[in-house]
């Protein structure tokens, strides 16, 4: 069903722990070079992105918007239409599923991640970095950016089973940036300015940019494994045989 192709290319998305200066997140795919043990400072970094993001709220806006490309679907616009209350039904079933494949996803790509930090910041500027993230300001800026972030343009095109582009990784990273942006203060704006002032390794952040972006890509493509689809299949095929019968 196109459904279950929706999910298996949006799962990734709460793996992300979206970082609001520039249109940057933190994700990575499989491995760094075998055997090659990350500095802790690079590691605290990843944890401390990792902490100022509810990852409940972005699974709950992930889904929102994954109920959102079901209900454009002739198959589920139709069950709908049928059996009122079905969408809400598979979402909330699928949403363990969704929430133990992210946690699988930002394992494997951690690594990387932390391999990217480590080619663009020394770890004296990685500690300032976390630091950032474990300040008011910081978590500020990360909880609006997860309030505000949906999927909606990464899952555009999926109906057709398309890879997730990086254009539509920016539009929703653009989107939700601009949204949490908004929502400062003049106070805050006057702090972030002082912080950058005080702090330039927080202006490295958009050094990074680019091959996070990269890696974020890849994470929205990272296929579900056949247990995770088989268990997709079941919460599907079994919120449609209670409502309409076996087949």
């Amino acid at each position: 069903m196109r459904g279950i192709q929706l999910l298996r290319h949006t799962c990734a998305a709460l793996a992300l722990a979206l970082v609001p200066l520039s249109s940057f997140a933190a994700a990575g795919p499989a491995a760094a070079e075998a055997g090659e043990a990350p500095d802790a400072a690079y590691a605290d970094l990843y944890s401390a992105m990792q902490e100022s993001v509810d990852q409940e709220q972005m699974a709950d806006s992930a889904l929102q918007a994954l109920a959102r490309q079901f209900a454009a679907t002739p198959e589920f616009a139709g069950a709908e239409a049928r059996s009122p209350g079905l969408i809400a039904e598979v979402t909330a079933g699928l949403r363990p599923i969704f929430v133990a494949q992210s946690k699988r996803v930002r394992q494997l790509y951690r690594p990387a991640t932390l391999a990217l930090f480590a080619r663009h910041l020394t770890a004296a500027e990685a500690g300032s970095i976390a630091a950032f993230y474990r300040s008011d300001i910081g978590r500020k800026l990360m909880g609006g950016l997860a309030r505000n972030y949906s999927p909606d343009a990464t899952l555009s095109n999926l109906a057709e089973d398309g890879p997730v582009t990086r254009e539509q990784v920016e539009a929703d990273i653009s989107q939700a940036t601009g949204a949490a942006l908004s929502a400062l203060t003049p106070e805050d704006m006057t702090t972030l300015g002082e912080m950058a002032m005080a702090n330039p390794a927080l202006l490295k952040i958009s050094l990074i940019g680019k091959g996070v972006q990269e890696l974020r890509v890849q994470m929205e493509n990272e296929p579900l494994t056949a247990e995770e689809d088989a268990a997709v299949v079941a919460v599907i095929e079994d919120v449609f045989n209670r409502r309409f019968g076996a087949q």
